[in-house]
């Protein structure tokens, strides 16, 4: 089964050659997920970083970042993959609007390099995407955070629950709000599906981790319904303000 895999995905890369997700142009070499000289665009997260929500901060001396002093979150701690600079955040405009969803090979790819080893230590059941609402999904196509999810599960082994958490309503826009104000947002917007009951512990995924308020409104929700434990993991995270 592996060889036909490999047959088939080299079939599709002849037939629809990979675009590189910084410069948007057919990746060089062939083969490759991403053009080497855009590697360097992106800014993959190092430490030291939050114990909370896996931002970049300036001291080892601290623990936590400005934003997880200010607010207490109820998940047990997150991970980022990257800064969300100037070329992740094109990079992540173009899956999220532009039907660019083949970017996600990459990044998933990258976040098992990267944190593969921790997120398995987790122990997790489960890797649940934030959903998105349905009328959103109908328009665009695809929940990015669900592509996401089934990169990362074919890359760490770990199943995908998309049936845990759903939106019900539709979030007006967020990026001119406050964390407060997003949570009070979010708040009603998730509501749990059918939890079995050997999900104990599951790793939510979204693609940019601003506030946390997204995935505090998400966790609220599972652990409500059940859930024990639950770990974070974004694409991209925003700098300290």
């Amino acid at each position: 089964m592996p060889d036909k895999i490999r047959y088939i995905d080299k079939i599709t890369e002849m037939l629809f050659p990979r675009r590189c997700p910084v410069c948007g142009d057919l990746v060089t070499p062939r083969g490759e997920l991403i053009c080497p000289e855009c590697i360097g665009e992106l800014h993959f997260i190092s430490e030291p970083v939050c114990k909370v929500c896996g931002r970049e901060i300036l001291s080892e001396d601290e623990e936590l970042c400005s934003n997880c002093k200010r607010h207490r979150f109820s998940f047990e701690y997150g991970y980022a993959l990257m800064s969300y600079n100037d070329a992740a955040a094109h990079s992540l405009t173009r899956v999220k609007y532009a039907g660019a969803k083949e970017y996600l090979d990459y990044y998933g790819l990258m976040s098992r390099r990267l944190y593969g080893d921790r997120i398995k230590a987790m122990g997790v059941d489960a890797i649940v995407p934030i959903p998105v609402h349905k009328s959103r999904l109908k328009k665009r196509g695809y929940n990015q955070a669900a592509v996401l999810a089934y990169v990362m599960a074919r890359e760490l082994g770990i199943p995908v629950y998309e049936e845990a958490l759903y939106r019900n309503k539709k979030t007006t826009a967020l990026k001119e709000l406050n964390a407060a104000e997003r949570l009070k947002n979010l708040t009603s917007a998730f509501y749990a599906g059918d939890i079995p009951d050997d999900m104990h512990s599951v790793l939510i995924v979204d693609d940019i981790f601003t506030t946390g308020a997204t995935m505090e409104a998400a966790t609220r929700c599972l652990k409500r319904a059940g859930v024990k434990k639950i770990y974070c993991f974004s694409l991209a995270i925003k700098a300290e303000n």
